[in-house]
């Protein structure tokens, strides 16, 4: 099935929703506007430019085809639960007429004469064949100024009247995997909560009840350079760290490592001589995808450094829509290994991963690659795991790092999938 003519259709519902003035005469304020429209209801963001390509305001090479997620944007602004779901629905009315007057109008100068054409032709079968839509949302959902450098607050506006005999929480996505709580309680007086973000992360921010997700928020709180913080919990992959302002560290010495040793810890407070981890993060929006990408870290963790029995680093590429995560432990250690890669984890206590056991004395360069649904994640040179997965991860918002004690990260490179430098930090003076 050709995505070009429905993409026509498309447009001609979304003219027609919005009873604004005829798509050809848009100016940028529009685009904007619209941009802002799907945004609030999908909380998906379309770029006003790719809106422009999609409505043919900008000349593309060809016929423009736009991303999976930018298409359910599209269906779900018009009430539709999917691409899908409204591929399903013009499968059912006159569709093979309009493949077909598609096919014979659209070439590379004929775009715009295939819109024309099939406005006609579909605004006819539409009256004929086209069901009303009869959904409808039971909640307004949005979220206001949700891209800042920590501490970041952002505006929730809600609208719940709509569902009177029932409670609605929200959970602004702090709390770990293992923990239940149901998140905060909307007041239904109430049209706006704001919420302050004071660690980094990207956050997925829902508003639920009784058991149902009824809308979603993604939060980027940026990290203002490298942030570090101390902690004493255990460490388990899916769970989600957030840390208060008292858990922040700093590195002080300028010897060109990432890295904060026990002495200096308890110069800062905090307790050198226990169990402790150190997490390093940085979060920005790094404008490459988590699916084709090259993660690279030298890095070691040992007892004289101040790391902990058992020593581990872990090292997580942050998706906007999955993890990509790896876990390595000292020789011998291997039941306390995990790794992640969208849907698939596996964990040293059920699962073979005795190769993510190594001598983490030494320096070792970990990679973690993805591309084409593949990872290949490498540790000095030699391949200790490989799968594919289905689940896209998104674009990269963040990238962080665990040790248990004080390791060390001599430097870090993010590189596309065609191995060009997207960013890097040696972390000299």
């Amino acid at each position: 099935m050709n995505d070009g003519y429905l993409v026509d259709i498309i447009i001609l519902k979304i003219e027609k929703k919005l009873k604004w003035r005829k798509v050809v005469f848009w100016t940028d304020n529009e685009y904007k506007k619209l941009s802002l429209l799907i945004y609030r209801e999908t909380n998906i963001s379309i770029s006003p430019q790719t809106l422009k390509r999609l409505f043919g305001k900008v000349k593309y090479k060809d016929v423009y085809t736009p991303q999976p997620a930018t298409k359910d944007a599209l269906a779900r602004f018009l009430d539709y639960k999917s691409w899908e779901d409204f591929m399903h629905e013009q499968g059912n009315g006159g569709w093979s007429f309009v493949s077909w007057l598609h096919k014979i109008t659209v070439n590379k100068t004929g775009r715009r004469l295939a819109v024309l054409i099939s406005i006609t032709a579909v605004g006819l079968m539409i009256l004929v064949f086209v069901p009303a839509a009869t959904r409808s949302r039971n909640i307004t959902f949005y979220a206001e100024n949700i891209t800042g450098t920590t501490p970041h607050t952002v505006s929730f506006h809600y609208d719940i009247t709509k569902l009177r005999d029932r409670e609605v929480y929200i959970n602004f996505d702090h709390s770990e995997a293992e923990e239940k709580s149901p998140g905060e309680l909307l007041d239904r007086n109430r049209s706006l909560i704001k919420h302050c973000f004071e660690s980094p992360g990207f956050f997925n921010v829902t508003v639920f009840s009784e058991g149902t997700m009824l809308g979603s928020a993604k939060i980027h709180a940026l990290s203002d350079g490298w942030a570090s913080y101390c902690f004493n919990d255990d460490n388990f992959s899916l769970r989600k760290f957030v840390f208060g302002l008292e858990k922040k560290v700093r590195d002080t010495l300028e010897d060109g490592l990432l890295y904060i040793s026990p002495g200096e810890l308890n110069k800062q407070g905090f307790n050198g001589s226990t169990v402790f981890y150190l997490e390093h993060m940085l979060y920005k929006d790094f404008k490459i995808s988590a699916d084709s990408c090259i993660l690279e870290v030298r890095y070691k963790n040992s007892a004289d450094m101040g790391g902990i029995s058992c020593f581990d680093a872990e090292f997580r590429i942050i998706g906007e829509d999955g993890l990509a995560s790896v876990m390595l432990v000292q020789k011998g250690c291997y039941r306390w290994s995990e790794v992640t890669v969208g849907e698939k984890h596996m964990n040293g206590k059920y699962d073979d991963l005795s190769s993510f056991s190594s001598d983490l004395s030494s320096w070792n360069i970990l990679r973690i690659f993805t591309k084409n649904g593949k990872a290949v994640i490498t540790n000095d040179s030699a391949s200790i795991f490989t799968c594919d997965y289905n689940r896209s991860l998104g674009n990269v918002k963040g990238i962080r790092f665990v040790t248990k004690g004080s390791g060390a990260i001599d430097y870090v490179r993010l590189l596309n999938g065609e191995e060009q430098e997207i960013y890097s930090d040696y972390f000299d003076n």
